[in-house]
């Protein structure tokens, strides 16, 4: 069984049914992965789960590693999502209160269940293509972003070179925040506190 899965590529679930059952078994993973660790992950256990036939798991996913990958994927999407949503909302914001609104929608994007968060940046191995594609919509929705402030900014400013520093930075500290701000430090505090970096440095 193993030989004739190797190399085959996720099939794309296209009818309801189909994606329903592509998000019953993510929704097992998760749930195997908070109630019994990474260590209990395995297709039988997860189609078990689910409540699909191991065959049905193999439709969609040829092996474990690209359950992970779309479980990644599927976390990215939420976060690509609330981005988007967020520099619509703030269409018309001054470049603070932009990036402020995006700092918060970042952070609380990652708070709706925090435990899944952890696991998924220390646990759950991902495929490098997933999280590169999300750091290039990153890159575009600031690059947008500061195009359209430009008189907020000097004249000599690059903005590929501005917005590839702004995505990374806002990524960066957002991650840090959440699981590795001192002690002492409230989430508040380091809204603001990467805000005022991220304005130092556009200012500069």
């Amino acid at each position: 069984m193993k030989s004739s899965r190797r190399g085959l590529r996720t099939r794309k679930p296209r009818q309801r049914r189909s994606r329903q059952t592509v998000e019953a078994i993510l929704d097992a993973v998760v749930r195997i992965l908070k109630r019994e660790g990474f260590d209990s992950v395995t297709t039988n256990r997860i189609a078990e789960v689910a409540g699909v036939s191991i065959g049905s798991l193999y439709q969609y996913f040829p092996d474990k590693k690209a359950i992970f990958v779309a479980l990644h994927a599927r976390h990215l999407e939420h976060i690509d999502r609330v981005i988007q949503s967020t520099l619509v909302e703030h269409a018309s914001s001054r470049l603070d209160t932009l990036l402020g609104a995006m700092v918060d929608a970042m952070i609380e994007a990652h708070l709706d269940d925090p435990e899944l968060y952890e696991l998924l940046a220390t646990e759950v191995p991902h495929g490098a293509d997933g999280a590169k594609h999300f750091a290039e919509r990153l890159h575009s929705v600031f690059r947008l972003a500061l195009a359209s402030r430009a008189q907020e900014l000097k004249e000599s400013r690059d903005l590929d070179s501005l917005s590839f520093v702004v995505a990374h930075m806002v990524e960066s500290l957002c991650h840090g925040a959440l699981s590795r701000r001192p002690p002492g430090m409230s989430l508040r505090d380091a809204k603001t506190q990467i805000v005022r970096a991220l304005m130092a440095y556009l200012r500069a």
